[in-house]
């Protein structure tokens, strides 16, 4: 692996923090915030909760520096464990404000697939692109998030998994379903490939 990778970069930046870098917080947060937010979004419809969360998340990780593990795995996946997980509990703690009446137990991500149907060139191609938005937000949520984490955010398996709180088998399985899904829609594989790619790449 190059030393020039964001894997690398996130590694050196997580251990110059654990041995008190302050410089090296700021990079994590800036480095990540974004990503961050668009997550949080997904989970509850305010960004001042969203930020706060994102902020608390940072600050303890500054005062418990010391007793941060070297061998974190994945900064990123971390991260965003830690950041779910509070917003997650703001959300409980303040169900009368920020329920949605569509989230569940199993998961309170929600979002739309949705590709703008003004960059597709012909009816054939809408009608494709319609029939993956329909099929996509027909998933069960936590598929959707595995998806969104996946091909959005490019976290891999492990990371999900780590993100989410399970284990490793369940995101593969998740995957798995979902691309089985659009798979059936486009029998003809090299059709199916090149549009799935280009609906990811959206």
């Amino acid at each position: 692996m190059s030393n020039s990778s964001p894997r690398y970069d996130e590694l050196t930046l997580w251990n110059d923090l654990r041995n008190g870098d302050e410089a090296a917080l700021a990079k994590l947060l800036r480095l990540y915030a974004k990503s961050l937010i668009s997550y949080g979004r997904k989970m509850v419809n305010d960004d001042a909760l969203i930020e706060d969360c994102i902020q608390e998340v940072f600050i303890q990780l500054w005062q418990y520096r010391q007793n941060l593990k070297a061998d974190v795995g994945s900064v990123k996946a971390y991260l965003f464990a830690a950041v779910r997980r509070k917003i997650i509990s703001e959300i409980k703690k303040n169900e009368t404000i920020y329920f949605n009446e569509h989230s569940t137990s199993e998961s309170y991500f929600d979002i739309d697939f949705s590709i703008e149907e003004k960059i597709v060139k012909d009816e054939t191609e809408l009608q494709r692109v319609r029939l993956i938005n329909q099929r996509l937000n027909h998933l069960p949520k936590r598929q959707k998030e595995v998806v969104y984490l996946k091909f959005y955010k490019e976290l891999s398996n492990q990371e999900i998994a780590e993100t989410m709180g399970v284990k490793y088998q369940s995101v593969s399985n998740l995957v798995h379903e979902a691309l089985t899904l659009l798979r059936t829609l486009f029998p003809d594989d090299a059709i199916w490939f090149g549009l799935l790619v280009w609906f990811f790449e959206w």
